[in-house]
């Protein structure tokens, strides 16, 4: 792999990745670790291993954890990826998203203050947060623990002049353990491959709109905001292809061995009216085509 502009072997630099266990934990370090990083992958209890990369664990919502490994480590870069990320699930676990996106995030950035303070920090948002305005409320509260993660973050930067840059992502997907609907989607064709069973399209809302963004080209998004980030900015993290949740099915309908009928008249020649938008704050553009994203996830969900 082409390492990027500003990354050499003499100046071999220290990134440090929460959630690395995740699912764009997984392809962070990875690619980071291909760019020349020294990585170090913190994950909140052992799981799967990966003998080129350093592991740490730590429960980021214990301030004592967190502030211990800042202090031993003292990264020159960290991505923050951790957190919780199932909008349905907040609904029964509101505490448990505050704790694990706002109070984690304030943990990290206050070790950072007291014992790393030129680390440059990559948070990662969601396109769901919303303006902090008494008269738009978030919808759920997923959305409102990442409103107020991005506001606690912001603030940091500005108190303490801590050099923090904020991403928000638009749908991520790709191969890998996600739990979004492209995902869902694949599991449910990879299993219906093997079993027979057609419930593929099940609850699914196949007129919902979406920016599907592959985790691949979200990851080189981070690693320019790393470069060129500006101190307490917000970022768009959304060139990715516009389309709607019957148009990804149509695609997996025609990569899938055993094909399935996709309804409300979403047809292969719709397809070509994707539409693959660029950002316009800074200079990042998708390189992996929606089709192939979703034969990626396929086939990683066939392999399981």
């Amino acid at each position: 792999m082409q390492k990027e502009r500003g990354m050499t072997k003499k100046a071999k630099k220290t990134i440090l990745i929460t959630g690395g266990n995740g699912f764009t934990g997984r392809h962070a370090c990875r690619y980071f670790a291909g760019q020349g990083f020294h990585v170090i992958s913190v994950v909140r209890s052992a799981g799967i291993e990966n003998h080129d990369i350093q592991t740490e664990i730590c429960e980021l919502t214990n301030a004592e954890e967190t502030s211990k490994l800042i202090q031993r480590v003292k990264p020159e870069y960290i991505l923050h990826l951790a957190g919780q990320s199932n909008a349905g699930e907040s609904w029964s676990q509101p505490i448990s998203y505050m704790e694990s996106n706002v109070m984690a995030t304030l943990f990290l950035l206050e070790a950072i203050r007291i014992h790393a303070p030129s680390c440059k920090v990559v948070i990662t948002g969601s396109i769901l947060q919303y303006p902090l305005k008494e008269s738009i409320l978030p919808p759920h509260p997923y959305s409102l623990s990442k409103t107020l993660q991005i506001f606690a973050s912001k603030s940091w930067a500005n108190y303490f002049d801590l050099n923090i840059v904020i991403a928000k992502p638009t749908n991520l997907i790709g191969p890998g353990p996600s739990t979004g609907v492209c995902s869902i989607l694949a599991k449910r064709v990879a299993e219906f491959e093997k079993t027979g069973k057609n419930d593929v399209l099940t609850n699914m809302d196949l007129q919902a709109k979406r920016v599907f963004l592959d985790v691949r080209d979200a990851i080189r998004a981070y690693h320019q905001l790393f470069l060129i980030g500006g101190q307490g900015k917000e970022y768009d993290v959304s060139f990715g292809t516009e389309a709607t949740v019957g148009e990804a099915a149509s695609i997996l309908s025609s990569l899938a061995a055993v094909k399935f009928f996709v309804p409300e008249g979403v047809h292969e020649e719709k397809l070509s009216s994707l539409t693959r938008t660029g950002s316009k704050e800074f200079n990042c553009t998708s390189t992996i085509p929606l089709e192939q994203s979703l034969a990626d996830t396929l086939d990683y969900f066939r392999n399981l």
